[in-house]
């Protein structure tokens, strides 16, 4: 068996087996646990400032369209109760363009939404494939 050197510690100052640094283990370890303050971490924004901006521009544009088109585009629906459908998608400027906006209430919203084939020929949906707007 090795025998560990007995010395001064030179953190606490008594005569102890040494392991490291000069220190007893007791010292050693409690030096050890201590870890740096971590700087508090920002929390990373859902959002950037470009897009808060377009977004607030695009509820403007989309409150005024649902004031205007009150009642449900689903052929043969007279709901008043409408969500905005973007027949073209949300993708970069199409998420701003009047020429895509829809107003559905929210049923015929949902069963476009699962039925493409038959919102394209109803003229509810465009492709996004498609190159005329």
């Amino acid at each position: 068996m090795i025998k560990r050197k007995t010395s001064t510690c030179v953190s606490c100052g008594n005569l102890r087996q040494i392991y490291a640094k000069n220190m007893c283990g007791w010292c050693y370890d409690k030096q050890r646990k201590k870890k740096p303050i971590s700087k508090p971490k920002k929390p990373i924004k859902q959002f950037s400032k470009k897009s808060l901006d377009q977004l607030k521009h695009y509820r403007n544009i989309r409150d005024v369209f649902l004031k205007e088109n009150p009642i449900c585009m689903y052929p043969g629906c007279k709901s008043r109760e409408v969500t905005l459908h973007h027949a073209r998608g949300r993708l970069g400027s199409f998420l701003t363009d009047k020429r895509f906006f829809k107003s559905l209430c929210w049923p015929h919203h949902q069963h476009i939404e699962q039925n493409p084939d038959l919102a394209k020929k109803l003229g509810l949906s465009i492709s996004r494939l498609s190159n005329n707007p």
